[in-house]
């Protein structure tokens, strides 16, 4: 009985090793295929972070961009207001210039003026006399001038050559940028950008299997394509409109030199009996505009207006140009609020005034409050400066003026040993005031505020219109 048994164990010995063996061998498959996996992922996961930092830095040239047109925006209004200041500045001394030669003739005596308004508007008129050294500042040619021509030939060749330049150059920097991070996120890579099919839409992912060589291939080559989410460029060239130029008188309207100069001085007791209510005035007039073409003009005038009477027209006023400066930017005629005439006598000892007025003006010399006969003289010595007007912009689309501006990248990397990766990232460029300021906050998107900022957003399933 003994032999028997023992010949029965020898038969079974050895069955649990070949049991083992082959469970060593399902844990070997395993940690194969959890290996070949683990690789899979991180080599998704890389090209997951290299494809979201691609995305985000592409949105950030965007914002760049965008943000850099609204610095060349607010620096033509910059200039604008510079060309505003330099006309004024250029009919005060014309008007500086033609009041001390006044003052040095007699015309009118400064001792009048100083009589009928006051010590003040005296001593006003005779520091004129110093100022007859700026008669040359504003002519054509001077310095004033050739001031004002570099500022426009900056607004037109420097600052609108720049802005036409981004506008053109966004995209194609941006495409760089992306190139740029995928090769410095892969340098032994190649990086291509394809062009986007015309039917692209949801990117399939192909199922994942196992890689079979060890390591990576490091220099597998990569292939990238954008989809933009809007159909249409985002910003384009706007034209100046009337809304620009409130936009800019506005802005204007912040400088005191650039406010409307218009004063009137009465003198104190009764002049004429028929009028007892009316006295001699001296008038003030002056103001810098931006006419409907575009065009800075300023205008400087004062006279003395003495009350007169006759049995023919009653009182009226009787004008005494004593100063006046014009500078017209390119425009050839003033506007309909500046009375003149350009045939007005050089002076009226051949002819009365009102009777010259009454038959070869419509002047008002009853109860006007303008300076029509000083009008006459800065029109007629009117300087021509070279350069002005407005010049085009760019802006947000109307219609996609409260939409962000995002894309879409699919990048590709090409393997031997398995099917390509494919990984999508989408960003946005976006308008957010960063200012605690709430003035701020009511505005609304455009290139007149440099607070364009991007971030990562989720894919979107479709383009929009």
């Amino acid at each position: 009985m003994k032999p028997r048994h023992r010949s029965r164990l020898d038969t079974q010995h050895g069955q649990a090793l070949v049991l083992g063996l082959f469970l060593v061998m399902l844990l070997a498959v395993a940690l194969i295929y959890q290996f070949g996996v683990g690789q899979v992922v991180g080599r998704k996961a890389r090209l997951t972070h290299a494809a979201d930092a691609a995305a985000y830095s592409g949105a950030l040239v965007q914002a760049r961009a965008l943000n850099m047109q609204a610095y060349i925006n607010l620096t033509q209004t910059a200039h604008q207001v510079a060309m505003a200041h330099l006309v004024t500045l250029g009919s005060w001394s014309q008007f500086a210039a033609a009041q001390g030669q006044q003052f040095v003739t007699f015309n009118p005596p400064a001792h009048v003026i100083g009589m009928m308004f006051g010590a003040q508007h005296l001593a006003g008129y005779a520091a004129s006399a110093r100022a007859l050294a700026l008669r040359d500042m504003a002519r054509t040619g001077g310095q004033l001038p050739r001031l004002f021509a570099e500022h426009d030939r900056i607004v037109r060749h420097v600052l609108l050559a720049a802005s036409e330049a981004v506008h053109q150059s966004m995209q194609r920097a941006r495409d760089q940028a992306i190139t740029q991070v995928l090769e410095q996120n892969f340098p032994q890579s190649a990086v291509t950008q394809t062009a986007l099919s015309s039917q692209a839409g949801s990117v399939a992912q192909p199922a994942t299997v196992v890689p079979v060589n060890y390591p990576a291939d490091r220099s597998a080559p990569l292939s990238w394509v954008a989809r933009n989410h809007l159909e249409k460029p985002y910003t384009v060239r706007y034209q100046p409109t009337a809304g620009d130029r409130r936009f800019l008188e506005d802005v204007v309207a912040l400088y005191d030199f650039l406010d409307a100069r218009d004063h009137v001085r009465r003198n104190s007791w009764m002049v004429q009996y028929q009028c007892p209510h009316l006295r001699h005035e001296l008038r003030r007039r002056g103001r810098t505009v931006l006419d409907s073409n575009g065009n800075w003009q300023s205008t400087d005038t004062q006279s003395y207006h003495a009350l007169r009477s006759n049995q023919y027209i009653g009182c009226y006023y009787r004008e005494y140009p004593m100063g006046w400066g014009w500078i017209p930017g390119r425009a050839n005629m003033p506007g309909a609020d500046m009375p003149y005439s350009e045939n007005a006598p050089d002076h009226f000892g051949e002819i009365d005034f009102w009777r010259w007025v009454t038959q070869a003006t419509g002047w008002n010399i009853f109860s006007g409050s303008d300076n029509p006969l000083a009008n006459s003289r800065a029109v007629s010595g009117k300087p021509q400066w070279e350069g002005g007007g407005l010049v085009p912009y760019y802006d947000v689309r109307d219609v996609y003026r409260y939409r962000p501006l995002g894309f879409t990248i699919t990048v590709k990397q090409h393997f031997t040993d398995q099917p390509t990766l494919v990984v999508t990232a989408s960003a946005e460029t976006f308008f957010e005031p960063a200012s605690d300021k709430r003035r701020y906050r009511s505005e609304q998107p455009g290139m007149w505020h440099p607070f364009w900022q991007a971030h990562l957003i989720s894919n979107p399933h479709k383009k929009e219109d």
